[in-house]
């Protein structure tokens, strides 16, 4: 049976003003405007990451202080960086949650065993008692318009991992294995209205985020395994968002096409499949190293 992502943080239906004029596509999937990158983290645990412009981070920086207004009991955070759009060569970007699980980082320094990438298979390892999230790139020759393209990725996992499990119930909303990976991608130029959950406002920050679901085997299972997996980025019937709304509900089935002709970041999204992005963590016998590698060739032929 199917399953839709379902968001692990539903106060943010309460609105984030991002509503925008649908732009043309775009060679690049972060605009040199869009110099903030900014992760938004709130007090269940859910995490994400997008580039936006100063006026949109200003319009979110309002949105979020009316959720913590709220009385919803949930509370929200805005972790921003400066930092120039990426360019050159594919750079891909592997995110963690901290050991909270309320926000995820990205690896960037040397001594956090970053992503490396050599030519279209990038590797980096699971660390010992992480959520690995997110495994994704905004370079140019990746994003933009990918509205005709099938997205592609052969996995391989080495290593020796017994085992992998995804938290909060991710797996089927109960349990927390088989863990599994799919695509995902992001559009800030998607937003539009999506159906709510019950008692809660209509919001256009769903459908900035797309999660795909594979027909091929996803789970990551042993330690030493494949996974084929493709999506059609032209076939909405393989896409849902954020609020679990498949791409071919008219009311959302807009705001996915645009997305696919404006994509920022691109890749993988690691949890279950009644919970897309609570992460996976690798169960080692003892204490690495060596261990668990995660490779990723991933292509848009």
């Amino acid at each position: 049976m199917l399953r839709f992502f379902k968001p692990r943080l539903l106060a943010l239906a309460l609105g984030l003003g991002l509503v925008c004029a649908f732009p043309a596509a775009t060679a690049a999937g972060v605009l040199p405007t869009q110099t903030n990158q900014v992760i938004l983290s709130c007090t269940d645990g859910h995490s994400v990451i997008l580039w936006v412009d100063s006026a949109t981070l200003s319009s979110l920086t309002a949105d979020v202080a009316a959720i913590n207004g709220s009385g919803t009991g949930t509370s929200c955070g805005l972790n921003t960086t400066v930092s120039n759009p990426p360019s050159g060569t594919a750079k891909w970007t592997v995110y963690d949650y901290n050991p909270s699980g309320h926000e995820i980082a990205p690896r960037n320094s040397p001594n956090s065993m970053p992503a490396t990438t050599s030519g279209t298979t990038t590797m980096f390892n699971f660390l010992p008692g992480a959520f690995t999230a997110l495994l994704t790139s905004t370079d140019k020759s990746l994003t933009g318009d990918l509205s005709g393209k099938t997205l592609t990725d052969n996995i391989s996992l080495s290593g020796p991992a017994t085992t992998f499990m995804t938290q909060d119930g991710g797996a089927d909303c109960v349990g927390n294995t088989p863990a599994a990976v799919r695509f995902y991608f992001v559009s800030p130029s998607a937003s539009g209205a999506t159906p709510p959950p019950p008692g809660q406002h209509p919001a256009g920050f769903y459908t900035q985020f797309w999660w795909s679901h594979p027909v091929q085997p996803h789970y990551l299972v042993t330690g030493d395994q494949s996974i084929n997996i493709t999506a059609s980025m032209a076939d909405p019937a393989e896409w849902s968002d954020w609020n679990g709304q498949p791409a071919t509900n008219p009311a959302v089935s807009e705001a996915f096409l645009e997305a696919t002709h404006n994509v920022q970041t691109v890749g993988l999204s690691f949890g279950g499949d009644c919970f897309f992005e609570t992460g996976v963590q690798a169960e080692y016998p003892g204490s690495p190293p060596p261990y668990e590698t995660f490779s990723s060739n991933f292509s848009e032929p």
